[in-house]
């Protein structure tokens, strides 16, 4: 017996008395009240409890109910998000709480909501639901809420891609958008694809136009050629960029086209125009900008798979510092596209991690270009002046784009594309091949070693472009030809002043260049290899002597600077210079930094670079066979190791 109650204990145990639940003013009232049992737990009073059984009754089967939080909530379907690295599972629940306040709906990763030590209902919920203390509540509570979920069948279950591009569904290839998935058939509205917040989520290309809609917009390509008159090479290049952008699936795209020039020249304006072919964008909605951190700008470049992807203004700050952070930020990225690998990545295990890495046709705005040869091999640069661009052709394509002329021409592209893939992903690759081994024979692009191979890569995709407007009667046979040629002669023109860019980033001749500039500058000299004096007369001024008054009506010649080597007016092929080479890179490393700039490359492979252009005219063979950059000649009675070059090298740029 107990002595509140004066009834028997077990009775007590068997139907425990529970207080109502308190009413907070906010709820509305509606809570449930209905008892729905379901296994081992069951819904009272508009809560989870758990039925426990108990040693009672006259039969010993008795059994106790506990409460396990304040509120009932439901599973209403499993999401499983493909971000192309991995695939992420959540839950999406709902609920209301026993005094009828309606719960938010929650997307909880899979992991919490299913880990032991989950404690997802607090961090997503917080003070608004209360689960009771005790050692398994939250796990009776996870069984009770799944149990519940699944009392009308199966949850319901979807995928939700968060990347453009192909992907093959169902057993056919899909190119992945916005809107959903364009395959050979049309576009199918049931693939879910959530790119995420901001200009991202722009990414959106509408129904294919049909054939009488493509012949209407093929227009809208002549124009496109002719956006820069002056510039062929820029049409060309925007032109083919956009047409090898969806083919990214059958070839990687190991480069990016970087449009260059002083503020007010277009280059927003012009690349707005590619990037419109892939979805709502403008020039003051690009998907990315040189502010973004690293991992963003990453992530958004992995996630515009087979699409022209932008990243806009890079333009160093006046601040050294800052200048410093975005040139290597540009170099990271840049390197990363040409490289096709990202960041390596470790987990709290030190287990390896998929990295991003960019898989877009990504283009590049800014007002200065990136710093080394090795980057601009990786880019095919085109320079824009305030005279280049015709406003009346521009016009044309941004009113064409905001109609969405040229995502339904690209969406049609797609459709196309989508019916081919299988056999391109074996064709396209063997022929950027045999494209770039004509253009190495043809020597169109020479450049770089990697200018070759994007020469190849633009004239495929436009060349596969073509066959599409071709065979869809937009285009007849002719006007394919000349569309084609004019592409090729207009990417011939791009190329061929790749070379002023590389040569302009060769470290080779700005070291020499800036070798020049501390003899001009008064920062060094050359001295006499034989009294450590002045050079021959007519060449003192250019190898950093200065003349000096030392009397009256007397002058002589002074030395300005360090001796950074010496002149020898009897070489085998002529004058030579000798340079110290510990002086020389040292004095040329303050230049640079003095001119708030850094000398990229370090000092020995400075020096291999130079000997392999056979400016150093005199070498010695090491015991293994190769060549050494000093020899040993003497000055003032001293031998001393030096690097010999010929003095025209020195006194006047090649």
């Amino acid at each position: 017996m107990t002595k509140k109650t004066g009834k028997p204990f077990l009775e007590v145990v068997n139907n425990p008395h529970k207080p109502e639940p308190k009413k907070t003013g906010n709820g509305g009232g509606s809570g449930k009240s209905a008892t729905q049992r379901f296994g081992d737990y069951a819904i009272i009073g508009g809560a989870f409890y758990q039925i426990k059984a108990v040693r009672a009754g006259p039969d010993g089967q008795g059994f106790v109910e506990i409460q396990l939080c304040d509120f009932v909530c439901k599973i209403m379907e499993e999401v499983t998000h493909d971000d192309g690295l991995q695939d992420q599972a959540f839950v999406r629940i709902e609920g209301r709480r026993m005094d009828g306040l309606p719960l938010p709906p929650v997307d909880v990763p899979s992991t919490k909501f299913y880990s032991t030590q989950g404690n997802w209902i607090n961090e997503y919920y917080g003070t608004l639901a209360f689960v009771y203390p005790g050692p398994s509540k939250r796990d009776n509570l996870r069984a009770a809420i799944q149990l519940y979920s699944a009392l009308a069948g199966d949850v319901p279950r979807r995928q939700v891609f968060k990347f453009t591009g192909w992907k093959q569904i169902g057993g056919g290839w899909c190119y992945l958008t916005g809107s959903g998935a364009i395959k050979a058939e049309g576009l199918r509205q049931d693939v879910q694809v959530e790119l995420g917040q901001g200009h991202i989520s722009r990414y959106t290309l509408p129904p294919p136009f049909a054939a009488d809609e493509v012949k209407a917009a093929a227009g809208l390509v002549s124009a496109l050629l002719n956006i820069c008159p002056g510039k062929p090479q820029v049409g060309a290049a925007l032109l083919a960029a956009v047409a090898r952008a969806p083919l990214g699936e059958c070839h990687p795209i190991d480069f990016a086209v970087f449009i260059h020039g002083i503020t007010g020249a277009g280059k927003s304006a012009i690349t707005a125009i590619p990037l419109a072919f892939f979805g709502d964008f403008t020039a003051r909605s690009f998907p990315a900008n040189f502010s973004d951190t690293d991992t963003d700008m990453e992530m958004k470049a992995f996630q515009v798979k087979d699409g022209v992807f932008v990243v806009d203004d890079f333009k160093p700050s006046v601040s050294q510092s800052e200048a410093a952070k975005l040139h290597a930020r540009a170099e990271r990225f840049i390197r990363n596209t040409g490289n096709q690998a990202g960041r390596g990545r470790r987990g709290s295990e030190l287990q390896s991690k998929a990295a991003p890495y960019n898989r877009s046709m990504t283009f590049i705005t800014g007002e200065d270009l990136p710093k080394g040869q090795s980057l601009l091999g990786r880019l095919l640069i085109l320079e824009l002046t305030r005279a280049d661009v015709d406003f009346s052709v521009l016009t044309e394509l941004q009113q064409a784009a905001s109609l969405g002329k040229l995502a339904g021409l690209m969406a049609a592209y797609l459709q196309w594309l989508a019916a081919r893939m299988d056999r391109l992903k074996k064709d396209f690759p063997e022929k950027v091949i045999s494209l770039r081994n004509l253009t190495k024979q043809g020597n169109y692009a020479s450049s770089h070693t990697r200018a070759p191979e994007i020469f190849a890569n633009l004239v495929a995709g436009a060349a596969q472009f073509t066959e599409f407007l071709e065979s869809g009667a937009a285009i007849d046979r002719e006007q394919a030809a000349v569309l084609l040629d004019s592409v090729e002669s207009g990417l011939m023109q791009a190329f061929s002043e790749q070379q002023a860019y590389q040569t302009e980033q060769d470290e080779v001749e700005r070291f020499l260049a800036l070798l020049r500039a501390l003899f001009a500058s008064g920062n060094a000299h050359i001295a006499c290899r034989l009294n450590q004096g002045p050079p021959p007369e007519g060449k003192r001024h250019f190898l950093g002597w200065r003349e000096a008054n030392i009397g009256i009506g007397e002058k002589d010649w002074r030395p300005t600077g360090d001796c950074v080597g010496w002149y020898c007016n009897g070489g085998d092929t002529g004058p030579e210079v000798w340079l110290d080479q510990n002086n020389a890179f040292a004095a040329v490393q303050k230049m640079a930094r003095d001119q708030g700039e850094t000398f990229l490359m370090s000092a020995p492979t400075l020096w291999r670079r130079m000997l392999e252009k056979e400016l150093i005219i005199a070498t010695e063979k090491r015991p293994n066979g190769t060549k050494q950059t000093t020899v040993k000649r003497t000055i003032s009675s001293t031998k001393r190791r030096v690097m010999v070059l010929s003095a025209k090298l020195i006194e006047s740029e090649s």
